[in-house]
């Protein structure tokens, strides 16, 4: 037996290996991504593999890369200048679709699950990538490798590029980038000579251009600045170019020059207008030496600002806020609207180097952003204290009038008075802010009216062209009218008021005469100090429009425009909260605390608190048309009107509707001193022998009482004429009626009647009747239409007609009860020998 027989010898053979079979394959894609990290040589290997390793090396999508590679720091457009070159004949056009046998390509190829050609589609190849990159790569080579071992001063390059730096710049930025896709094996040592030729090429370009700058020779700033910027950009170059001009160094003015003696922005002025100039003739000049995609033009105008025009302001807004809140805030206005002139210049298309609006407002951006919260929250301060100090100065005067005489328009002069006024109001509101004097010199404050106290008894006087009651014009409007002579220089020391031409061609002197008549108004609300919180409002929000208008981005808009809404909403708060609403709840106060007086020595249709608190709705109305005014002409420029969720919007909402609640409790309070004095007048002048008199003489008149209750309610109900809206006014017409009623009736029930006397009785009904219907409120009408009807009662003679007229329910439209019907009734002086008859139906039981 042999070795190979024996069992141990078939235990030991192991059985030949089995090739493993591949059970997937990489997908092309991936394969692209893996090739694009290899270099040129080894790319040429891997495209020897096999067919499809050949198509994926020839692949755009890596020759794409390794263009962009090259090309990234391309400053001289050489990658757009390829883009637009004519199609000079890729190796593989992805329009184009190979057959070998009658089939596609990638049939060809065992495993090739997808189309190279349309995963490069995918992938967004130019299709000409590799083309552009062989071109660049053969014209480049030359020099790159020429670097190798030699000094830059002996280079290639220099020697075929010397008289022509921009092209020896443009290739230069070449083969740093040909130097980044790692073209031969010594890639690191060839890069530090191409670093090395750059650095030598900059400096002496860069010699070149600052010779050729302090020489003015504009073609040799051109040719060398060109060529840094195709070098690197030109950033050094750029910066030598800003750096060398004499602006930077030699600046004449000063901050100090525009306070000499008071505010005199002219010295700021003159230095925008130098900076002004300066930047149109630098643009010239940087659109003639520089590109324009080295942005130059830019990058100058904002050293300027930083360092010439932002050390200047500086300076300028510490010194004015040294000067105090009212210069600083005027300066920061004055300096923006100068500064805007810079911005229209940088914007100007007619320049040959200009910037678009958007990085224009940036750089004025950047140069306010450090004053511009301190600036906003002076505004807010100085309204704050504005609003405040007026308040306090109001309580003050007014205190100091409650002595005084004080002089009536009745109600036709009111509405005349009142919408001269609100028409020089309109004028000067539309007035540019520079054109209008302040509130200061427009109105007399204080200290003003003080001062012209002392001088009224020699100021000569006449009297005003309006009507007015018949007592002495008080001191108060003398002064007022004296010093509206002095202020205006249109009054003749002989008249009060201005001529119509006059008003005309100076809206302030419309808005002070039409003042002087509604002072006669001013008990609690002051129009006065309206106008003044007006004026010190629209000053400030027209500073504040300057910097909406230039649209400042991000959060310096936001912050412009809320402080912009919160001085207007300032303005709300202190004429609502801290005036008017106080101003009435004090005349309520007095309202309810009036008795009205039985002597007969006063007036019978004076009621000084109804006086005050009507003329008061009426200076609250003017209050709000004024704001009304206000808020149309200025305030809606910037803020939608539409936009309820806007806090002016609200807090206007607000403001209306505090006026409507005042004034509804006002007159709640005004109706019950009304219908007192009315009912004091009845019981003090109606005379028992009105309505009995002891004779047989019939007076066809109406009583005293009648005609002073009629005069007192229309005296008092015609000074609410166009004080509010038509809806408010039924209502408060209504209730007078229907109060008045029932003061009537409950009188009319006290007294006694004759046949004699029910004559007179009926004429004082009619004229009640008459005075009601001139109310016109229909709800009210038909009361005293009914007590007109029941007036017949009083001169009947036939019980049982007494008993049919108190039983025709129908004459009363059901507005008076049996039991009203019978208490009239029985006013009748012969009542106790009638009774029985009338009242015979209401006590016989009757079974229907």
């Amino acid at each position: 037996m042999t070795d190979l027989d024996s069992p141990c010898s078939s235990i030991s053979l192991q059985p030949p290996l089995q090739p493993t079979k591949l059970r997937a394959t990489l997908p092309p894609n991936v394969l692209l991504c893996v090739l694009k990290y290899l270099s040129l040589s080894t790319l040429a290997t891997c495209a020897l593999v096999s067919r499809r390793f050949k198509v994926l090396v020839y692949d755009d999508e890596i020759w794409d890369s390794k263009l962009q590679q090259m090309l990234q720091h391309d400053t001289a457009g050489v990658l757009a200048n390829l883009l637009v070159q004519k199609d000079k004949g890729a190796l593989m056009d992805t329009s184009d679709e190979f057959f070998i046998n009658n089939k596609p390509l990638n049939e060809l190829i065992p495993g090739l699950k997808t189309d190279p050609y349309r995963a490069r589609a995918r992938a967004k190849s130019t299709g000409r990538a590799r083309e552009q990159f062989k071109s660049l790569y053969l014209h480049l080579i030359p020099y790159y490798t020429d670097l190798r071992h030699r000094h830059s001063k002996e280079s290639k390059l220099l020697t075929d590029y010397g008289s022509k730096p921009i092209e020896c710049g443009k290739t230069l930025n070449l083969l740093g980038g040909l130097g980044l896709a790692h073209v031969v094996s010594d890639w690191q040592e060839i890069n530090e000579g191409v670093e090395a030729l750059c650095q030598y090429f900059e400096s002496a370009s860069l010699h070149e251009f600052e010779v050729a700058y302090d020489h003015q020779k504009i073609d040799n700033m051109m040719t060398y600045a060109h060529a840094l910027v195709a070098l690197n950009g030109g950033s050094l170059c750029v910066q030598t170019f800003i750096q060398k001009h004499q602006m930077f160094y030699d600046n004449p003015y000063q901050a100090e020059d525009n306070f000499s003696d008071e505010l005199n922005i002219k010295p700021f002025q003159s230095f925008v207008a130098t900076l002004d100039e300066e930047i149109r003739q630098q643009a010239t000049l940087i659109h003639q030496v520089f590109p324009s995609q080295a942005d130059v033009f830019y990058q100058f105008v904002d050293r300027v600002f930083e360092d010439v025009l932002a050390e200047y302001l500086t300076q300028l807004f510490a010194m004015a806020h040294e000067k105090g809140s009212k210069i600083y805030l005027q300066t920061v206005a004055l300096s923006l609207t100068s500064m805007s002139q810079l911005l229209d210049s940088m914007i100007d298309t007619s320049l040959p180097a200009h910037l678009d609006q958007e990085r224009a407002t940036n750089l004025l951006f950047k140069v306010l952003l450090p004053f511009i919260d301190d600036y906003l929250y002076e505004e807010e301060t100085n309204i704050n204290q504005a609003c405040e100090l007026g308040i306090e100065r109001w309580k003050v005067k007014r205190g100091q009038k409650q002595g005084d005489e004080a002089k009536r328009l009745n109600s036709q002069n009111r509405e005349a008075f009142k919408r001269d006024y609100l028409r020089a109001f309109k004028k000067v509101i539309s007035v540019p802010v520079d054109l209008v004097s302040t509130a200061a010199t427009t109105i007399v404050s204080p200290f003003q009216r003080s001062a012209a106290l002392k001088n009224s008894d020699s100021a000569p006087s006449s009297p005003t062209t309006a009507k007015a009651t018949d007592s002495p014009r008080s001191s108060v409007q003398m002064a007022r009218l004296s010093h509206a002579g002095s202020v205006t220089s249109l009054s003749s020391a002989t008249s009060s008021t201005s001529t119509p031409d006059e008003a005309k061609r100076d809206p302030n002197a419309a808005l002070e005469n039409a003042q002087v008549q509604l002072d006669m108004l001013q008990d609690y609300i002051s129009l006065e100090l309206a106008l003044q919180l007006i004026h010190v409002n629209k000053d400030a929000e027209r500073r504040i429009q300057r910097f909406i208008q230039i649209n400042f981005p991000g959060r310096m808009k936001q912050d412009i425009q809320r402080t912009y809404e919160n001085i207007f909403i300032r303005l709300l708060k202190s004429l609502g909260n801290d005036h008017i609403k106080p101003a009435f709840e004090m005349a309520s106060d007095t309202l309810l605390k009036y008795h009205p007086s039985l002597d007969t020595s006063t007036g019978t249709d004076s009621v000084p608190p109804l006086t005050e608190f009507f003329g008061m709705v009426h200076v609250a109305d003017v209050t709000q048309q004024m704001i009304q005014l206000y808020y149309d002409e200025d305030m809606t420029k910037f803020i939608d009107k539409n936009d309820f969720m806007n806090d002016v919007n609200k807090e206007k909402k607000l403001f209306e509707r505090m006026l409507d609640d005042c004034v509804a409790r006002g007159m709640d309070c005004s109706i019950q001193v009304l219908l007192a004095q009315v009912e004091m007048l009845l019981r003090r002048e109606q005379s028992s022998s009105d309505y009995n008199p002891s004779g047989d003489h019939i007076d066809l008149r109406p009583t005293k009482a009648c005609t002073d209750v009629i005069q007192c309610l229309k005296s008092n109900t015609s000074m609410l004429q166009g004080a509010a809206e038509k809806a408010t006014m039924d209502l408060f017409f209504n209730e007078i009626g229907r109060r008045f009623f029932d003061v009537l009736c409950k009188h009319l029930k006290s007294q006694t009647v004759s046949q004699q006397g029910g004559f007179r009785y009926i004429c004082d009904i009619n004229t009640y009747y008459d005075f009601v219907v001139t109310l016109r409120q229909k709800n009210v009408t038909p009361y005293f239409h009914a007590l007109k009807s029941l007036a017949n009662v009083y001169i009947i003679d036939s019980a049982q007609d007494i008993k049919t007229v108190i039983h025709d329910m129908g004459r009363y439209q059901g507005l008076l009860r049996v039991e009203d019907l019978f208490e009239f009734a029985a006013c009748r002086k012969d009542w106790p020998v009638i009774r029985k008859v009338v009242q015979k139906d209401m006590t016989d039981c009757i079974l229907m």
